[in-house]
């Protein structure tokens, strides 16, 4: 069996019998989306130096499907296209699972005798319709392979339809699809619903678990002028009596005194254990509703919507929930699961350039400890990402939640692994505490700086390190930080929440989609790193 794929949601994947139009589909969707297309029947051919009715003479069909098999694991690169497989080709559970994780897979279907007319005279170059009853042969290869087929995530009949009309609903059905990632953790697992407004489904989603009427939704004053209404809206037209509490922007309101004015709300509203927080916005107002809920009554249910790049990718997803201390962020809290995690797409649209770059480096910081074809696709289409093209912004929210979505299953309180995430933040977030730039300017410049100390012992090469700094810069994002304090710095550092003993710990790259956690680092290396960047 080979090594499981992980789903890359952003490609599309035609799948279905022979005759049903996949190719044809296929080359004007990509073509219609901007995106590569193949087909890995000519793949197959280009790579065998063969057409396909001499490799079944020459090799057999079993020599045809390890031909096939290997194309098929090649696409697993990371890079977003439009796939036309064979008829067969998902035959094999390998080959299946490989195909899924490039996105979503549409089934074209279309009757036996509709296959049969597109197909005719078509036996010398389709040798699976060799014999004397093609209709009969077509119908048994079906019925054989509906099972498959059946595992798509859509199904169109072209018989139905012309190949215009196809290409419109495939398009239509991918733009507006959901995207559900499941966080497996027992009795505390849960849902990330991704997908164009979902938020006006929240209410309908709640009404799944056994909560009472009354909820407080936590935003921002922003956040509630554009998105407020909606979200009460949904709330109303499932049954909940929403109450909407306003805290100002920025990181000093993740407070103690703000909790317990959320806690004033909360009795105010007469909110019992079973009433939910529902926290609407981005990663200050998450990581505050949730510290709110999880010591409220001693915890009561708790919501996620967040709003912006950087909490639908990372702050909204684990069950990290805290306020700051003076001296150190997050250093007051708890984990904490939410029931559900809510990412409307259509939230970005309205995010600051600034925000939206800045929730970058939370995703570029995922390629590197974990995917290397998703540092790869974020190389290739960095300018679709910053022209937020809906698409591509869906890829990168889903990729990057299953990516956290698997570390978290595996360690949920951080006692081992999960510790990656924290790749870019042990310098980061004392980069954020003394100079207040965004938690993903800091980040960006943390990972820079963590890439270095890494070369510097020799665990990473400068070309990575190249790489990272490269796409960073075109990012938008910093990769230095000038005038930094450098001895108030490394103090900061001492109360980072993932020190032990006093020592920090780093997540130190070895290549770019590997990295491991090290309390070793010379503390020289740490000193001349950052003041370099100076």
């Amino acid at each position: 069996m080979a090594e499981p794929v992980k789903r890359q949601h952003g490609g599309i994947v035609l799948i279905g019998f022979m005759g049903t139009g996949k190719t044809a589909v296929g080359w004007r969707l990509a073509r219609g989306l901007g995106i590569p297309f193949v087909d890995t029947d000519a793949l197959i051919e280009k790579k065998a130096a063969a057409r396909i009715p001499e490799i079944f003479e020459q090799r057999g069909e079993s020599g045809f499907r390890t031909i096939e098999k290997a194309v098929i694991r090649g696409l697993a690169d990371g890079v977003r296209r439009v796939v036309a497989t064979g008829g067969g080709a998902v035959l094999d559970p390998d080959n299946f699972a490989v195909l899924r994780s490039l996105g979503s897979v549409i089934h074209l279907n279309a009757p036996a005798e509709t296959v049969l007319a597109r197909t005719r005279g078509d036996s010398g170059i389709r040798p699976l319709l060799a014999g004397n009853d093609p209709l009969d042969r077509i119908r048994s290869l079906q019925r054989e392979r509906a099972p498959v087929y059946g595992r798509a995530d859509h199904e169109i009949d072209t018989s139905r339809h012309t190949i215009e009309e196809t290409v419109e609903m495939v398009k239509a059905w991918v733009e507006s699809e959901e995207r559900v990632i499941r966080v497996d953790l027992g009795s505390d697992s849960y849902d990330i619903v991704i997908g164009p407004d979902v938020l006006d489904r929240l209410g309908h989603r709640m009404t799944s678990f056994d909560l009472t009427g009354r909820a407080l939704v936590v935003t921002h004053p922003g956040i509630a002028q554009r998105y407020g209404g909606r979200t009460t809206d949904a709330l109303r037209s499932a049954g909940f009596e929403p109450d909407v509490v306003e805290v100002p922007d920025g990181e000093a309101q993740k407070s103690l005194p703000w909790a317990g004015k959320l806690y004033d709300a909360m009795l105010a509203h007469r909110m019992d254990r079973r009433s939910p927080v529902i926290a609407l916005g981005g990663g200050v107002i998450g990581d505050l509703a949730g510290f709110a809920a999880a010591t409220f009554m001693r915890g009561i249910p708790f919501i996620q919507v967040p709003t912006s790049l950087l909490a639908q990718v990372d702050a909204s997803v684990g069950g990290k929930v805290a306020v700051d201390h003076p001296r150190g962020k997050n250093l007051i809290g708890a984990f904490y699961q939410p029931l559900l995690v809510l990412a409307s797409l259509d939230t970005l649209d309205s995010l600051p350039d600034r925000e939206l770059r800045a929730g970058m480096a939370e995703v570029i910081k995922y390629g590197v400890i974990a995917d290397p074809g998703l540092f790869a696709y974020i190389e290739g289409r960095l300018d679709d990402i910053l022209k937020r093209d809906r698409g591509v912004l869906a890829h990168l929210v889903a990729r990057s939640c299953e990516i956290k979505a698997d570390v978290v299953a595996g360690d949920e309180r951080e006692q081992g692994r999960r510790a990656i995430l924290n790749f870019g933040h042990t310098m980061g977030h004392a980069i954020e505490t003394q100079t207040g730039m965004l938690h993903g300017e800091a980040v960006a410049i943390g990972m820079v700086y963590a890439a270095r100390v890494a070369e510097r012992m020799d665990l990473l090469d400068g070309e990575s390190v190249r790489r990272l700094t490269e796409l960073l810069r075109r990012t938008g994002l910093p990769h230095r930080c000038d005038g930094l304090d450098v001895p108030a710095t490394i103090e900061t550092m001492k109360f980072d929440k993932k020190s032990v003993g006093g020592r920090p710990r780093f997540i130190l790259p070895s290549r770019i989609g590997e990295v491991a956690v090290r309390d070793d680092v010379p503390a020289e290396y740490i000193r001349s790193v950052l003041a370099a960047g100076n």
